[in-house]
């Protein structure tokens, strides 16, 4: 399953794989063993009411449990209080040695050391590791996560051919019950796809994958890159996954589907002439990945070739993709010097502006290269954009920036509302005066800026919406189906954007 986040500027932002988090958690049996008291009955010399008995035996029993509570408080302040007159000096020399910078973290961190009955059962590296891990997902930046060295040299470790299920996605999250999960929404499926044979649909939300027996969430798993991940795995191997689907009365239903892994090999780019005007053709955009601009161009080539003047560039249900691979492909559109977007930091100010501009890449990147003479070749060109609730980051720049320079009308539905980027940050790169190079390892991957078009408005929550008009939903009995499945006829948001060119 793909899902991309856009825009990085990591040079191995590839299409990934999915997975999630458990709806209802699986809860342990505990066996309670109890033990019961007895009391005897005393001998029968005396008769005594039973009311003077009664008070006579909470007076008793109250008498018991106060003394029993006294001195067994007793025992145990005094030995907690030798405890911890053993490990004082410890803890002295600790925060000591570390002068003013001592800080609660750290002395919680001793404490553990010191006196947890677990403290041995995690080295002190995974202790830290845990808690990064968690102090950065605190911030509440769902993106963020921090990686080690091997986690993030196992994400970026794929090539564009792996072992996948056969789906797209988004990242998003649901909130249900009063819970909020973190997954990914199905947004479609690429061919002869295994994950659709299983029974995955459309519109479900994978929350859970399970790791070494056992659903795991995404904050489980250490982020959304690190659950993507995870469902990727050798060709014919099964990963095990956990969707919320809505059912009736808006009732999600928690499914569990077992799929097979098979090599993913699916165009980014494709396109279909409309049937009755063979000067009308649908291009389709799945994704902005390393291959798009070189598939789109070639593309755009062929149809003109034969003889197709109108183009409707579909991204419903393109989840985003590489920084380098939009700007390609918007540089084929726009003037030289043109804005793309930019890039603003948490103080509002302009971090970074791109640009169209000529391209000159080597290795993986070369099929991002944009010679002088292409910078806004198709600038004439007749066309319109298709969006729909799943177009996202890197497929809303492309909507946006053709919509902001006046050179196509968007039809369909308000996009996803992704305007913000994530970065990795190699932690070992850091140099300051009181840190030294390599002292510290790890990636931290999270949002540090939000981006904005020609517009200058960012639309991150927001959606890019349908021109004045032109806003149109499927049917309800076509929504469940993969965008690339609708027949020309019944595709409703198709079918508008073919009317667009009949009525100038």
């Amino acid at each position: 399953m793909d899902s991309q986040n856009f825009p990085s500027e990591d040079p191995q932002n590839n299409p990934e794989e999915i997975e999630s988090a458990d709806l209802t958690e699986k809860v342990e049996e505990s066996i309670v063993s109890e033990s019961e008291s007895v009391l005897q009955e005393p001998k029968k010399n005396k008769k005594i009411s039973y009311p003077v008995f009664v008070s006579v035996l909470c007076v008793v029993i109250a008498v018991t449990i106060l003394l029993t509570y006294t001195v067994t408080a007793a025992l145990k302040r005094d030995a907690y209080t030798e405890a911890l007159l053993q490990k004082q000096e410890q803890i002295d020399a600790l925060t000591q040695a570390q002068d003013d910078e001592f800080d609660q973290l750290s002395l919680v961190s001793a404490m553990l050391e010191q006196y947890s009955y677990y403290a041995d059962q995690m080295s002190k590296e995974e202790m830290i590791e845990a808690a990064l891990k968690a102090y950065v997902t605190a911030t509440g930046d769902r993106y963020a996560a921090y990686y080690t060295e091997e986690e993030y040299a196992e994400l970026h470790s794929a090539s564009a051919d792996y072992a996948g299920i056969g789906a797209a996605t988004v990242q998003d999250k649901l909130t249900y019950q009063k819970t909020t999960y973190y997954g990914f929404s199905v947004s479609y499926f690429y061919q002869n796809s295994l994950a659709q044979a299983a029974g995955l649909q459309k519109g479900d939300f994978i929350y859970a994958v399970k790791v070494d027996g056992k659903f795991q969430s995404v904050e489980m798993l250490g982020g959304y890159e690190k659950a993507l991940n995870c469902i990727r795995g050798q060709e014919g191997t099964t990963v095990e996954l956990l969707v919320l689907r809505k059912a009736a009365n808006n009732i999600y239903e928690s499914i569990p589907l077992s799929i097979k892994r098979a090599i993913i090999q699916d165009p980014s780019v494709f396109y279909e002439v409309k049937l009755d005007d063979p000067t009308t053709a649908l291009v389709s955009i799945r994704r902005f990945d390393l291959t798009t601009p070189k598939l789109f161009k070639n593309t755009v080539e062929h149809l003109k070739t034969r003889g197709v003047t109108h183009f409707v560039f579909d991204v419903r249900d393109n989840p985003g993709g590489d920084l380098l691979s939009i700007k390609a492909v918007l540089s084929f559109f726009l003037q030289e010097g043109d804005l793309i977007l930019s890039a603003i930091d948490k103080d509002g100010k302009i971090a970074k502006s791109y640009y169209a501009e000529a391209i000159t890449q080597s290795g993986e990147y070369a099929s991002c290269n944009v010679k002088k003479e292409e910078i806004g070749m198709y600038a004439d060109l007749d066309m319109v954009v298709l969006c729909n609730e799943n177009t996202a980051s890197a497929a809303e720049v492309f909507a946006a920036n053709l919509r902001d320079y006046q050179m196509a009308k968007i039809v369909g539905t308000t996009t996803f509302g992704k305007g913000i980027m994530q970065m990795p940050i190699d932690m070992s790169q850091i140099e300051t005066k009181e840190i030294e190079k390599g002292e510290f390892s790890g990636y931290l991957y999270l949002t540090t800026h939000a981006y904005v078009t020609k517009c200058g408005v960012t639309y991150h929550d927001v959606g890019i919406k349908p021109d004045e008009g032109l806003e149109v939903e499927l049917p309800d009995a076509l929504k469940e189906l993969s965008i690339y499945e609708l027949e020309q006829a019944v595709d409703t948001q198709l079918q508008m954007a073919f009317k667009q060119f009949t009525q100038k």
